[in-house]
């Protein structure tokens, strides 16, 4: 019986630094699964280092070094996408390339697929020296992904370090939507899944790209794309304003004849105030629906997810299998 193949599927940009170290490790780690050959993807996402020449010095040594380099940066969700679609494995691993997602963890990754699981995630515990703004963003977003969302599986230290197997990269790549968080897709997709834990060390070279405001836009795409309720919300809201607006309205005409008016204010104070409150709602909602019009846009534009500008020791692909998954 043929060794099973996985992919190792590591999307980059600007890590010059970090490839040639995590490759090593990568190599240290999968030497030990015998019974299992192995493929590196590594998309190159538009990098203005020398993170392509590096890549392709490693890959003119080591065919098993797959490298794809987009045309630009399309930053690392599509990244992502677009080193599964090219993954042929029978199992596909996502990882960063910083070396905080340590490479020694792929046995486990790859005995819990063993065992049936079709995606199998890796959960932080900790993370070294994570800044207290960071924890609080990410504590805050989960809490709101958990109101506003209505999928049911929101964890918050879930992370891009995954293990999917062929059958759940197929039913991704069906997926065509243009603003995406690779994560979200997955467990969207609902097949078996199990979790193994592990530490999160600090980069091995460089600052991360992935800024806080990165962060919060894909916290922002995650929301909208998840689910309606933030319209739902807005829906609420004005109902309630409509109540609070009509019974401020009969409370004007018939608190002067009720109390003393000395305690309350004019009735054009009232209204200015109240119509402050109203702008502000609508403001509010004008820049909701416009997230979700934005949203449409870009789905009825049909541009292409990614464009490739070389690839090395990758296999020419079709169309049909880019989008049937092979």
């Amino acid at each position: 019986m043929a060794a099973r193949l996985v992919s190792v599927v590591v999307p980059l940009y600007n890590e010059a630094r970090n490839v040639a170290p995590l490759f090593a490790a990568l190599e240290t780690v999968t030497a030990t699964l015998s019974d299992v050959t192995w493929e590196y993807v590594f998309v190159d996402d538009g990098s203005r280092d020398d993170s392509l020449l590096v890549l392709a010095q490693l890959a003119g040594k080591h065919p098993k070094l797959k490298v794809v380099s987009l045309s630009r940066n399309f930053g690392k969700e599509v990244a992502l996408s677009a080193g599964v679609t090219y993954a042929r494995g029978d199992a596909i691993v996502t990882m960063d390339a910083d070396l905080q997602h340590p490479p020694s963890l792929l046995p486990e990754l790859v005995a819990q697929w063993r065992d049936g699981a079709d995606v199998v995630v890796a959960v932080r515990r900790a993370t070294a020296r994570k800044t207290l703004l960071r924890r609080a963003s990410s504590s805050l977003f989960g809490l709101l992904a958990r109101l506003l969302s209505s999928s049911e599986r929101i964890d918050d230290a879930g992370t891009d370090y995954r293990l999917i197997d062929a059958k759940v990269r197929s039913a991704f790549v069906l997926v065509r939507e243009r603003r995406r968080a690779y994560r979200q897709i997955v467990d969207w997709l609902g097949f078996t899944r199990a979790t193994v834990l592990f530490d999160a060390a600090h980069r091995h070279e460089g600052t991360s790209t992935y800024t806080l405001p990165k962060l919060w836009s894909l916290a922002i795409d995650m929301i909208v794309s998840r689910s309606s309720v933030p319209l739902r919300l807005l829906l609420y809201v004005g109902f309630l304003i409509s109540l609070a607006s009509s019974g401020s309205l009969v409370w004007m005409f018939l608190a002067i004849r009720l109390v003393d008016p000395r305690w309350f204010y004019t009735p054009l104070a009232k209204a200015t105030v109240f119509n402050t409150l109203l702008i502000g709602i609508l403001l509010t909602a004008i820049g909701v629906l416009g997230l979700y019009i934005a949203r449409i846009h870009d789905e009825v534009l049909a541009r292409p997810l990614y464009v490739v500008r070389a690839s090395i020791n990758v296999p020419e692909l079709d169309e049909r299998q880019l989008t049937k998954g092979g």
